[in-house]
């Protein structure tokens, strides 16, 4: 297998340091965000007014990004991200999410996540409507669940095979990222949740920064993700 699809990049001093309250907003614009101003992101977002709060006209991304983590709005926070990324890589980020953020996780679980991943690789309509099939095995349930739901949302019909297209509301795709990654951090020890919540915007803006999302703390990488 070929290196991962998103290596790190050097230089970039933007990251929320997992374990504390301090977050950088860096000064180049994420590498991955197509769009200038956050506000063009928003438009395609459900916030919450407080979130809208902090939305000025000519803010960056990563400026609202910023303060949305720093003030701990981690669904705001979570949900801009997932729509700013290019959909594969915020599949890409749900997967390395639930993959650090479960020590554990069942049979049906971990199949949802190697689909997911398997399709991050190499996207195609047969691994996406596998991982619809991995998803209900899970009861369309958990943050794996959402990453291959995602997957299945992220484009192509979703109608059967042999059935006229059916093809999905835009945004669906991302939304089922921000399911995924919200899941993965609210699902553990509450006493944890600033930690997971700090992790997942390191993995998110690494990946927005052109990076793997990876974190140190991270067990080995599969065969699949070598």
């Amino acid at each position: 297998m070929s290196m991962p699809p998103f290596r790190p990049v050097a230089g970039r001093d933007a990251s929320i340091r997992a374990g504390t309250r301090e977050v950088k907003v860096q000064t180049d614009p994420f590498r991955k965000v197509k769009e200038a101003t956050a506000q063009e992101i928003c438009s395609r977002v459900d916030l919450s007014q407080e979130a809208k709060a902090f939305l000025l006209p000519s803010l960056s991304p990563q400026g609202f990004l910023a303060l949305l983590a720093d003030n701990k709005h981690i669904g705001d926070a979570v949900r801009f991200l997932a729509f700013a990324l290019p959909i594969r890589e915020a599949i890409w980020w749900a997967c390395v999410t639930v993959g650090g953020s479960q020590d554990q996780l069942s049979a049906p679980e971990a199949d949802c996540l190697e689909r997911a991943t398997a399709w991050v690789y190499e996207p195609g309509d047969a691994r996406r409507r596998a991982c619809m099939e991995a998803a209900e095995g899970a009861n369309l349930e958990g943050a794996a669940a959402y990453a291959a739901l995602a997957v299945f949302w992220s484009g192509g019909s979703l109608a059967p095979a042999n059935m006229p297209d059916a093809l999905p509301d835009p945004s669906l795709g991302a939304i089922g990222v921000g399911a995924s990654v919200l899941l993965a951090i609210t699902g553990g020890e509450p006493q944890k949740l600033d930690q997971r919540f700090e992790a997942a915007m390191l993995r998110g803006m690494d990946i927005a920064n052109g990076g793997n999302g990876r974190l140190k703390s991270d067990r080995p990488a599969t065969n699949l993700e070598r």
